[in-house]
């Protein structure tokens, strides 16, 4: 078409370019769809947690001498508490971590690991990196700091598969930081029972200087000095009586804390076998490659259209020299 001035007007104004342009994405379409179609069906279970407060045996030692008023005497052998959101997503993602899961017998064959469910021949080194290597392509671990809710998932082309593999990670997570604990139990224990047995100690020396004071000395009378010094022994006493208790508290609550077997976390959403396909998005690819290959071909019409004025305007210089 062309406009008043017998200039050629916008292609898509051309029925004859519109209908091009519509069998031509038409086609494209087809052909994506059935690729689509064609492609292997891929399947994503998903599971979210919530970390349980931390309650760990360092934890309450150091709310308890706070409390007790004896924070700094603890806090700088026992360390700070770790946040579990920003932990737990590291630990999840660990080699070592993912090593254990691509070890595990595969849910419906005992015989089989998860190495062979992924399609990896051999039990080597190297059979083993590359199942590494694919399980971090394939999981994914996002935690929300503003909930503290963790979200894990696993995308295979078996739903049983990635239902399992999450299942696995959790349970992973869940092993290592009750032996975690467990070794920070024990290191507390043996911690404060040391502690314990040099506060024994030490009151017992501190009661029997105040004894002794008091047997030298059974008539203070009006002596500012022997006044000041049995005051001074007698809060000797109660200090170390006061922390010979905290820690004897203390160390009760570390054996406990030692042999306690209880999760760490909470499972929000359990990871299930999907029932719908992850991959591929069937109308989303089809809708995707139509309207590109409508945008390919107005692509190419506005460039040729700018070509040819070129080339007309070229074409009477070519003659004259010619």
């Amino acid at each position: 078409m062309s406009d008043e001035r017998g200039e050629p007007g916008p292609a898509w104004e051309d029925p004859r370019w519109l209908r091009g342009t519509v069998v031509f994405a038409l086609v494209f379409a087809t052909a994506t769809l059935v690729a689509s179609l064609l492609w292997p069906k891929s399947y994503k279970s998903e599971a979210k947690i919530l970390p349980n407060p931390a309650s760990g045996s360092s934890t309450s030692l150091l709310g308890l001498a706070a409390a007790s008023g004896f924070g700094d005497l603890l806090s700088g052998s026992l360390g700070s508490v770790e946040n579990p959101v920003l932990t737990y997503p590291e630990i999840l993602s660990s080699t070592a971590l993912l090593e254990r899961v691509a070890l595990a017998p595969d849910p419906r064959d005992s015989h089989r690991t998860i190495l062979a469910s992924l399609r990896i021949k051999g039990s080597d080194r190297l059979s083993i990196d590359k199942a590494v290597r694919l399980l971090a392509t394939i999981t994914s671990v996002d935690a929300n700091l503003r909930s503290g809710i963790i979200h894990i998932s696993a995308v295979t082309r078996d739903s049983v598969v990635s239902a399992y593999i999450v299942q696995q990670m959790l349970a992973e997570l869940d092993r290592f930081n009750v032996d975690s604990r467990s070794s920070r139990g024990r290191a507390t224990r043996e911690f404060v029972e040391g502690r314990l047995g040099e506060a024994r100690r030490e009151l017992a020396e501190a009661e029997q200087s105040l004894a002794l004071f008091r047997r030298n000395n059974i008539r203070i009378g009006n002596s500012p000095q022997l006044l000041l010094e049995q005051a001074r022994l007698e809060r000797e006493v109660d200090t170390q009586s006061e922390l010979y208790r905290l820690l004897a508290r203390q160390y009760e609550m570390a054996r406990i804390e030692e042999k306690r077997d209880m999760s760490t976390f909470t499972v929000v959403d359990p990871a299930r076998p999907p029932v719908r396909k992850y991959r591929p998005n069937i109308t989303f690819n089809v809708l995707v490659a139509f309207f590109l290959a409508a945008g390919v071909r107005l692509l190419r019409t506005q460039v040729g259209s700018r070509k040819g004025p070129r080339l007309a305007a070229v074409a009477p210089h070519a003659a004259t020299l010619g």
